[in-house]
């Protein structure tokens, strides 16, 4: 009886030393199986998180280089309107006596387009007066008594007189000297911005300067911009 049950327990034993070499293996594999799943799982979480890293940083150079585009395209609009846009400058053109009842000399002017579009809606007052004090300051312009010029078209130059003359002065006494005043000032659009332009100028001729002669003249190249009047432009 003993002999079989020692014998029971030995066939026992053997199966389950069998049934075990067979199973460990397994449970080894498995376990090896989960931990390979367990480190691509990792791996594609990690190349997810990579992916999504790329992807904004993709997204923050995008917005930054369209950022910058924005900014040169509204540089380059804005310094293209700068070279389109028309300017209005003024040149002296002289002083010149105007031959009536009642002589008089006449300060003149040439306003040219030297900008690329139309200038519209141009106004231009043109003073002028004689005087004996080289520092005079006072030059006042009022554009609501301005005369209504109209358009100017590029490289157009439009001469305009004083609105008012004056009698031609007396030699000047040993000593002393005299002066004539052109001043005045120009407004317009300058085909772009919607704010009106303005260009002010003031030029002075020293009456010594006239040329000989029985009629009075002074050329324009004997002009100076007056350094205490509005000379200036935007």
């Amino acid at each position: 009886m003993s002999g079989w049950i020692r014998r029971s327990v030995f066939a026992f034993a053997s199966a389950s030393f069998v049934i075990g070499a067979g199973i460990a293996p397994l449970l080894a594999e498995e376990t090896d199986a989960d931990r390979s799943m367990a480190t691509a799982a990792w791996w594609q979480l990690g190349a997810s998180v990579a992916g999504l890293g790329g992807l904004i940083a993709t997204l923050v150079i995008s917005i930054a280089a369209n950022r910058t585009a924005t900014r040169a395209l509204i540089q380059s609009e804005s310094t293209s309107r700068k070279e389109l846009r028309a300017y209005l400058s003024v040149a002296p053109a002289g002083v010149h006596r105007m031959k009536r009842v009642e002589p008089r000399i006449i300060g003149q002017i040439a306003l040219q387009n030297v900008g690329q579009v139309f200038a519209t809606k141009v106004k231009m007052v043109v003073k002028m007066r004689v005087s004996a004090d080289r520092n005079l300051a006072d030059f006042p312009v009022d554009e609501d008594t301005a005369e209504n010029i109209g358009t100017v078209h590029p490289g157009a130059v439009v001469r305009r007189g004083a609105d008012e003359g004056a009698p031609p002065p007396e030699k000047p006494a040993r000593g002393t000297k005299t002066y004539i005043y052109v001043w005045g000032c120009i407004w317009y659009n300058d085909g772009f911005d919607k704010e009106r332009r303005h260009t002010e100028f003031c030029h002075r001729y020293n009456v010594a300067s006239r040329l000989p002669g029985t009629g009075f003249i002074i050329e324009p190249e004997k002009a100076r911009y007056h350094n205490h009047g509005p000379n200036e432009a935007d």
